[in-house]
């Protein structure tokens, strides 16, 4: 298996989880439709709901990280490297990703895994009873988004050091799926 062929299993996951995100998004609106009309022609309100839109919103903005790293949609803060030259810049983004994002996001893991599975064992839910139990669901988007965007980081470095390797390709180091 060449390393493009790897670089593309290793974001299939991510692409998944963008499709699952967009499935979220249909559920995200028609809930927040029905409390809406809920809340204003029939006098209904629950936290549940509320809640619920909560959750949603933060799964869709958290696990669509590693898929927006790997098409390169991220906040960028690129104060010096737009001066350096495109080679340099990769070198740079694929030592960043190997020294920084992925320790990073192993320690994400560890810990989210940990803070999701005592929410788990002591059965938190909301406070007050009022809105949404198991809260060990919502807690456990942190490390799947660490596990997805460590693949698919994993999946750029990949396509980057096949780009250093054969500098023809430097035109598009990405080749975007």
């Amino acid at each position: 298996m060449n390393a493009l062929t790897l670089s593309r299993w290793l974001s299939l996951p991510s692409r998944l989880a963008a499709a699952f995100i967009g499935c979220l998004l249909l559920v995200l609106t028609a809930v927040i439709l029905y409390d809406v009309i809920g809340r204003k022609f029939f006098d209904t309100g629950s936290f549940v709901l509320s809640e619920l839109e909560w959750h949603l919103h933060g799964a869709i903005a958290i696990l669509g990280f590693g898929y927006a790293y790997l098409k390169d949609a991220h906040v960028r803060i690129d104060l010096f490297a737009k001066q350096l030259g495109p080679r340099l810049r990769l070198w740079l983004e694929l030592v960043a990703i190997l020294l920084f994002l992925i320790p990073f996001m192993i320690f994400l893991a560890w810990f989210g895994y940990d803070f999701a599975m005592r929410a788990y064992v002591r059965g938190e839910g909301a406070p007050g009873g009022l809105g949404l139990p198991n809260r060990w669901i919502i807690k456990s988007a942190i490390p799947l988004t660490a596990v997805l965007t460590i693949t698919a980081a994993l999946s750029v470095a990949l396509r980057i050091w096949v780009v250093l390797r054969d500098p023809a390709r430097l035109s598009d180091p990405f080749e975007r799926d």
